[in-house]
């Protein structure tokens, strides 16, 4: 229901009578709307689970970001919560445990650690809150037609550049690029703060 008519529509009293049963009912297991969207944020933190795989730590946290934009693109009314409210449900709070101690690991000390996260799951929670569910090509004709109908004496870089910039739209590898090169300037930071 969540994914299907976001967190501003959802209400105890619909949950109940999509399950057939008394909102009473529901409060039996859940004590307000808050705690049920909680338990609804870990059953879907769970569904793609923590997987940090192995290589150093940028490796591990791409794998970590790259599983937190999955469970994004996968319950797309966890997008539309966070926006609503801050989320920190045991389950969500997993992936900001398993980052910390790989940042700590890496060397981040704990204050530097914590801003380094938040900084990879804004950048995450943004490329997933601004994506298209219409497939990549559909994407680039629709960027690159109205790019090209642009006045190019208003809009000159654009329109030298609308091929490029629609690609870049619909690229399904951008966030990955992103990822990385946020990566290496975090890297290339935390050596600068050591030297």
């Amino acid at each position: 229901m969540l994914d299907r008519d976001g967190p501003d529509v959802f209400s105890m009293r619909k949950l109940a009578a999509e399950l057939g049963t008394g909102t009473m009912t529901i409060y039996g297991y859940f004590r307000s709307k808050d705690e049920l969207l909680d338990a609804a944020v870990d059953v879907a933190v769970a569904e793609v689970g923590i997987n940090l795989g192995d290589g150093d730590w940028k490796d591990q946290m791409r794998a970590l970001m790259l599983g937190i934009r999955e469970g994004l693109a996968r319950h797309p009314g966890g997008i539309r919560l966070r926006l609503a409210r801050p989320i920190l449900s045991p389950g969500a709070l997993r992936f900001t445990e398993a980052a910390l101690h790989v940042l700590k690991g890496a060397g981040f000390e704990t204050r530097e650690a914590t801003r380094v996260y938040q900084t990879l799951f804004f950048y995450t929670f943004g490329v997933a809150s601004f994506g298209s569910p219409m497939a990549p090509d559909e994407v680039k004709r629709r960027a690159l037609a109205t790019l090209l109908a642009l006045p190019p004496e208003d809009y000159p870089e654009l329109s030298a550049a609308a091929d490029d910039a629609a690609e870049a739209l619909a690229a399904e590898d951008q966030f990955e690029q992103g990822l990385d090169q946020l990566l290496n300037a975090l890297q290339a930071s935390q050596g600068a703060t050591r030297s």
